[in-house]
């Protein structure tokens, strides 16, 4: 039996964009900015080096570039179209602003964000990775719901960003990687100690 996968994405593209509200529109918006050729991470990665963890900016920097030079093998090799592209060919319309960005796997959205949730999964378990899941899940619902990806070009792209992001840590814990990357972090102030007698201080009334 032959699977109608063109078929079944049509049907649940159709089902995630039939929802019409300012506020899905405004929020995917948001959603798709914020993972914007991964410029957020990328921000945060700098946020961390500066502030001296350094072993997870780089694992932030790896998983990125990792995932960049997926996403730009593979556009140029699926050639798939986007859902409206496609629509625009099956009605013989033409949409010449669409054939700019007219290759619709891999969700470039996507794949990044996931390749990050894997590097914060891999180190977290607890809000965090939480958080980095959930933003995966809206930044694909927000790229179905714009009409810019097909639901399969999302799961494709999660499972590649997956791959992306253990690429990253594996490669992270390299020896040559290490010794380059360690962290910088500010050691803690020890406690406050009296000079009488040596003993720390007691407060008054307390034995």
């Amino acid at each position: 039996m032959q699977l109608d996968f063109q078929g079944w994405d049509l049907s649940l593209l159709m089902s995630v964009r039939s929802y019409h509200s300012p506020i899905a529109v405004w929020t995917a918006w948001v959603f798709a900015s914020l993972a914007w050729k991964g410029v957020t991470a990328w921000i945060m990665a700098l946020i961390f080096w500066i502030r001296g963890h350094r072993r997870l900016a780089s694992q932030f920097v790896l998983a990125l570039g990792t995932g960049t030079l997926a996403i730009i093998g593979l556009k140029g090799a699926v050639l798939r179209p986007r859902p409206d592209l496609f629509a625009a060919r099956e009605l013989n319309i033409p949409m010449p602003e669409l054939l700019p960005t007219q290759h619709s796997f891999p969700s470039g959205h996507t794949l990044l964000a996931a390749a990050i949730m894997m590097v914060l999964v891999s180190r977290y378990r607890d809000w965090r990775a939480g958080c980095a899941v959930a933003f995966v899940f809206l930044v694909g619902w927000a790229r179905v719901y714009q009409g810019m990806h097909w639901p399969s070009d999302i799961v494709g792209s999660v499972i590649l960003g997956v791959v992306a992001g253990i690429a990253a840590v594996k490669v992270s814990e390299l020896p040559i990687v290490r010794s380059r990357t360690q962290d910088c972090l500010a050691e803690p102030k020890p406690p406050a100690v009296s000079v009488e007698s040596g003993r720390p201080k007691e407060t008054a009334g307390v034995r």
